[in-house]
């Protein structure tokens, strides 16, 4: 009967994972070109509500078979049902970047209340991921709900007694100030020694809320795992798109994703 549970905990986790991986698809392609995500009576200039999924090439309308995750791209064989355009990889490697991170985090935290944020957290952080690799950008609406959810999880905690409201001010919110304060001067350093920018201001907050999350202990952990990643990163970036300035949104953001399960005290 145990046995039983846990695959049909599995599937559930990898239903809601592609689920999930479709939203963060979604944000990937709207969040950079300000099309509304949330619900809105925003209409197109053909007076097409751009709150509905529609095909990037011929603007129609999609329907529910044609917005199943990663299968119906499957199925059509990554081209639109009505024009034929080919769909980009990168809707269906976003799913299934969301699924792995949803199945990452069922390994190591089960499915609970308490872990509810993680999973919240994921398809927020693979979108920033896809956004800053493709514009170079970490938008100011995602990592400020990474922010939300961290708050969130530490409420939880707090509410559940498995942290003092005493931590969550020293430990994390202090965390959030000193991570974001060490980044903005890095940054200011560095650009000031380069003769160019170094660090973007959406890096210095993304730092604000890894700090916040991660807390004031795994500080130096954090800043030596994301420069050893972004090394590996900076490497692959130029031999692939032969260009020497890369994004570190994808470095932090790895980083961070790893030291939340690496420090078992985020989990209570």
């Amino acid at each position: 009967m145990a046995e039983s549970y846990f695959y049909l905990e599995i599937l559930m986790v990898a239903y809601l994972g592609l689920v999930f991986g479709s939203f963060a698809s979604a944000l990937v392609y709207r969040i950079p070109r300000d099309i509304p995500w949330i619900v809105s009576s925003e209409k197109s200039a053909e007076g097409r509500n751009l709150c509905r999924s529609a095909c990037p090439s011929c603007h129609t309308p999609l329907m529910p078979l044609d917005l199943v995750p990663l299968f119906s791209w499957l199925a059509l064989s990554g081209r639109c049902r009505h024009c034929k355009a080919k769909i980009p990889l990168v809707y269906p490697l976003v799913e299934l970047s969301t699924l792995a991170g949803f199945l990452i985090v069922y390994a190591f935290a089960g499915l609970s209340l308490d872990v509810m944020f993680l999973y919240l957290l994921v398809p927020f952080l693979v979108s920033l991921i896809f956004i800053d690799a493709e514009h170079y950008i970490l938008p100011d609406e995602l990592v400020g709900i990474v922010g939300i959810l961290g708050l969130g999880h530490w409420g939880l905690q707090y509410y559940s007694g498995h942290i003092l409201f005493s931590e969550i001010i020293s430990h994390h919110i202090g965390g959030a100030v000193f991570y974001a304060g060490f980044a903005f001067l890095l940054g200011f350093v560095m650009t000031k020694i380069l003769k160019r920018e170094a660090l973007g201001f959406g890096d210095v907050k993304f730092f604000g809320v890894a700090g916040l999350w991660l807390g004031l202990m795994d500080f130096s952990y954090f800043l030596i795992l994301s420069g050893c990643i972004g090394i590996v990163f900076a490497v692959f970036w130029r031999l692939i798109k032969k260009q020497d300035v890369f994004p570190f949104g994808p470095a932090l953001i790895l980083s961070f994703f790893i030291l939340l399960f690496i420090d078992g005290s985020l989990l209570g």
